[in-house]
Order: structure tokens, then C-alpha cells, then sequence
């Protein structure tokens, strides 16, 4: 161990970031072990988020303010907010604050919020306001607002939406559609039995589909006009050009008295989904299923979930957007 001190910092340091591949563990125990360590390991202990609650996220940006340096080595952010009171508005400056300093180089960033209450949307609302020239992969747990139709995301390839409780994710795509012009890979992780197949059959231009909004179930987008007020207006649901995969994970029943038991309304949910895989693009669309394996235990987008496809995707993986187990079209 004490040869690496006499490495040169170049090479040690391209032996420490083939060992940090994880949610930012590796590089703060290495960064740890001595002086020179810490040298080395300095833009790796950065390059990797990974934070569990607002006052953590407070103490990042107080040191970002005091060493504005080390904010430039961040490309990969993980924040989760689990607390069953939020303070809303501080979350959302504290946030804003975090993006002034990170998001010209953050690649990939994960949002995961369980609060649930309308304040939160605010919170959410700072990554759409916010410039992300740079990211690649965005994932926004929680009841986040729909994106409006000028979005600063030039490079984004992969977005997942789960958990809306109120509005149809389906909504997404128009905003995603105009604003990402290299995203391939969308997946919806649904929380509600809010009708999408109406979306996604107007979206694929599938022979029959729906061409009134209101039958899509659709909600309206913030925009705003010249004169500087804000409007709302709900644009028909677009696909990305160069979409590869929409990926849908179905919401589990409000209730299940005993396996297998579940509402006539929602079985036909299911059916309508189901029925998708038939007649969409080959290939394009997938449908996982709503629970885990065949032993119908409810399976959410937890938070545990969510960082572990984080950390796959930073492995090269497909993370969320894997179709593994999946019906495909």
C-alpha cells in the first residue's frame, strides 16, 4: 500500500476510477486513507453524489459556495427526500442553489421525493427551469409537474417518470419530443390507473387511435406568452423521432384482499395495456410486469430501487430502462 505514494498522480489516479464505480463510497474511503490519497481521489469523491436528505443537500452547496472548484468535478447526482414533512420552499432554493453550481456538467441525475403534496412540485420544477447542456439520463420519482415546451436538455437520451399520483405521465412526451432531440429511451413507472393506451395509440399513430385530446385523459402544460403572463394548453402527444423504447410498468391495484384479487376495472387496465404489445412498432414498446415475478407482491419504485439502477447505468448498464422480463411489441 505505501508504494502508492510514490505512483505519479496521473496514474493513481486512473487506477482509483476504475475502482469508484458505486454510488460514491469507494472514493471517500479512499480519500481517506492519507494526504496523498486525498489528492488523487479529490475529483473522483465529487463526480459521484449520492445524498438522503435536505439538510445534507444544505451542507453540499455551503461548501460549493466555499470551494466553487470542486462543484465542476460533478457528473453523476442522486438526491432522495424520505422525511414525511418537507419544507417545500427551502427544498426548492436549496435546490436551484444546487444547480447553479452543478448542472453545466452533471450527466445523469435522480430525483426521488416521497412527500406528497402539491408544494413539492416547486422542488421539481427547478430541473426544468434549470440549464442541463451536459444530461444524459433524468429520473424524477414522485409528484413531479409535467415539463413545459422549452426545456434546456440538448443531450438528454433516457427519461423515467414514476410514481405520478395525479397526472398522466403521458403528458411528457410532447415537451420531451420538441425540447430532447436525442431521446431514445422513455419509461413510465406508473402509480395510478390513469388511461395512457389512448396517448400511446395516438402517440404510435396506430390505425384507430384516438384523435380528440379529451378522450386521451391528457393534463395542459404550463407556456408562456409573449406578454409575460402563463398559459396552459394540452398538445397532442408526440413520440421522439428517434424514440428505441417506451418502457411501461403498470401500477399495482389500489388493494389486494388475497393474490389474485383484484377490481374488474382495474383487470381491464391491465388488459389495455396488455393489448399494446399487439399493435405497436416491433420493438418499441414493453410492458413489465406489475408485480414481482408470479408471487404478486407489490414491487414501487422505492428509493433502494432507484439508486441501484442509477449506479447500473453509471456501470454501463441499462438500468430502468431495461426490458428485461418485459412483454415487447
Amino acid at each position: 500500500m505505501p508504494s502508492f505514494s510514490f505512483l505519479p498522480p496521473e496514474i493513481a489516479f486512473m487506477v482509483f476510477q476504475a475502482a469508484c464505480s458505486d454510488d460514491g463510497s469507494t472514493a471517500r474511503s479512499l480519500a481517506s486513507v492519507s494526504r496523498s490519497f486525498y489528492v488523487s481521489a479529490l475529483p473522483l469523491i465529487y463526480r459521484v453524489v449520492a445524498i438522503h436528505d435536505l439538510d445534507r443537500v444544505k451542507m453540499l452547496v455551503e461548501h460549493f459556495e466555499r470551494d466553487p472548484i470542486h462543484a465542476t468535478y460533478v457528473q453523476h447526482v442522486f438526491l432522495a427526500e424520505r422525511s414525511p414533512r418537507l419544507d417545500c420552499a427551502a427544498f426548492e432554493t436549496t435546490l436551484r442553489a444546487l444547480w447553479g453550481f452543478v448542472s453545466s456538467t452533471v450527466r445523469s441525475l435522480v430525483l426521488h421525493v416521497r412527500y406528497r403534496d402539491i408544494s413539492v412540485h416547486k422542488a421539481f420544477r427547478t430541473v426544468f427551469d434549470a440549464s442541463f447542456p451536459c444530461l444524459t439520463d433524468l429520473v424524477l420519482c414522485g409528484d413531479h409537474p409535467l415539463p413545459g415546451m422549452n426545456l434546456s436538455m440538448p443531450a438528454l437520451k433516457r427519461f423515467h417518470t414514476a410514481g405520478l399520483p395525479r397526472r398522466n405521465a403521458a403528458g411528457c412526451f410532447a415537451p420531451l419530443s420538441a425540447s430532447c432531440p436525442e431521446l431514445s429511451h422513455i419509461r413510465i413507472s406508473m402509480s395510478s390507473e390513469n388511461n395512457i393506451t389512448y396517448a400511446i395509440s395516438a402517440a404510435f399513430n396506430l390505425p384507430d387511435a384516438p384523435t380528440d385530446i379529451e378522450r386521451m385523459c391528457l393534463d395542459p402544460i404550463s407556456i408562456a406568452v409573449p406578454d409575460g403572463e402563463v398559459t396552459t394548453y394540452t398538445p397532442f402527444p408526440t413520440l421522439p423521432a428517434g424514440l428505441v423504447s417506451l418502457v411501461v410498468k403498470p401500477a399495482p391495484p389500489p388493494m389486494t384482499l388475497f393474490a389474485r384479487a383484484t377490481s374488474m376495472f382495474y383487470n381491464q387496465y391491465l388488459k389495455q395495456l396488455d393489448a399494446l404489445v399487439g399493435v405497436c412498432p416491433k420493438g418499441k414498446f414493453s410492458l413489465l410486469p406489475a408485480f414481482k415475478r408470479s408471487m404478486w407482491d407489490i414491487e414501487g419504485y422505492d428509493v433502494d430501487l432507484a439508486k441501484r439502477d442509477w449506479v447500473d447505468c453509471m456501470r454501463g448498464g441499462s438500468g430502468a430502462w431495461s426490458t428485461e422480463g418485459a412483454k415487447s411489441s
